[in-house]
């Protein structure tokens, strides 16, 4: 049976539950294609799955290989495949399965990546950009003419928020932990970028928005900083929940306040649902290759040393995207 180094969690746990082994290469079922690995990115979602898994990965269901996104090359095709071509340089969002050499994803999840950009920077675009880009306009409603509040700026999510709300034609606000990240975050176009470390980001973006709040804001922390971010909603408001890196979701989730709203947003589930805007992905790259989006890859790191990077981002040293190469 042919072999490939892959980086599986065994048992739930910090870090060292990150093994690298040896596991099979999987085959491209039908509708599938293999592809091999260039550059799998590093995401909040991997930190969560394997400290405790999540509501699809529970015990039952170990060993298992995490990863969502990657780059790389087509290895094979399977049956029925046609979009696809054996060598073509591809992203894809598999779900599961991106640390390792190869990984069988479904075609309705992989897109082609332009020649002109490269496979790391290639694996730091998909996930972050359909989150931020569908969070903002369909979970958000996020309008031309609107304040928008994005929580962790120097996250990969909200380095890309940052600049699709620009595009959108918004004024941006934003936090991040330190003020090197503060400065990065005003260079890609916020408005506001306030060090919620140093100061309480509720009193400062009340003050950006003289006390009237703001239109949306994106929430991607969970825990107190969620209870908080309703605070500042302005009359019509609109709280985008989607992540819970600083503490689980509030249960049962606090009223927001008269005539706002507050809501969970998954892109997981609207891709489900809408499977045909991974093609958006093919945008965005436009945008990458002409320069219109800045991609930002703080470290890459070998795929061996997962576990140092999943620390890297646990310790929020990031600026943009983290990345494992092979």
């Amino acid at each position: 049976m042919p072999m490939m180094k892959a980086v599986a969690v065994h048992e739930f746990g910090e870090e060292d539950a990150l093994s690298y082994e040896d596991v099979p290469i999987p085959e491209a079922g039908a509708g599938e294609v293999l592809i091999k690995v260039a550059a799998a990115a590093v995401n909040q979602s991997d930190l969560f799955i394997r400290r405790q898994g999540n509501s699809h990965i529970g015990p039952e269901d170990l060993p298992v290989i995490i990863g969502r996104e990657v780059s790389g090359a087509v290895a094979a095709l399977g049956v029925g495949v046609t979009d696809f071509r054996v060598g073509q340089r591809v992203v894809a969002i598999p779900g599961m399965g991106g640390y390792a050499e190869y990984t069988a994803a479904r075609v309705s999840d992989v897109r082609p990546l332009p020649d002109a950009v490269d496979f790391v920077v290639g694996a730091a675009v998909p996930w972050v950009s359909l989150t931020a880009w569908f969070a903002l306009t369909v979970g958000g409603h996020l309008k031309a003419g609107e304040t928008v509040l994005i929580q962790s700026g120097g996250s990969g999510v909200g380095v890309a928020a940052i600049q699709f709300a620009k595009r959108l034609g918004t004024r941006v606000l934003t936090t991040t932990s330190t003020q090197e990240k503060c400065d990065r975050a005003l260079a890609l176009g916020a408005a506001a970028a306030i060090n919620y470390v140093q100061s309480d980001f509720v009193a400062e973006t009340l003050a950006a928005t003289n006390g009237r709040g703001v239109d949306v804001v994106l929430e991607t922390v969970g825990g107190d900083v969620y209870y908080k971010s309703l605070e500042v909603l302005a009359p019509g408001g609109r709280l985008v929940s989607i992540g819970r890196s600083g503490g689980p979701f509030p249960d049962p989730e606090p009223v927001p306040p008269p005539g706002t709203t507050a809501g969970r947003f998954s892109v997981s589930a609207h891709m489900e649902e809408h499977p045909e805007s991974v093609a958006f992905l093919d945008e965005i790259f436009r945008w990458v290759a002409a320069g219109e989006l800045k991609v930002f890859v703080d470290r890459v790191f070998p795929l061996p040393e997962a576990g140092l990077a999943h620390r890297y981002i646990s310790d929020r040293r990031n600026f943009g995207k983290v990345i494992l190469t092979l």
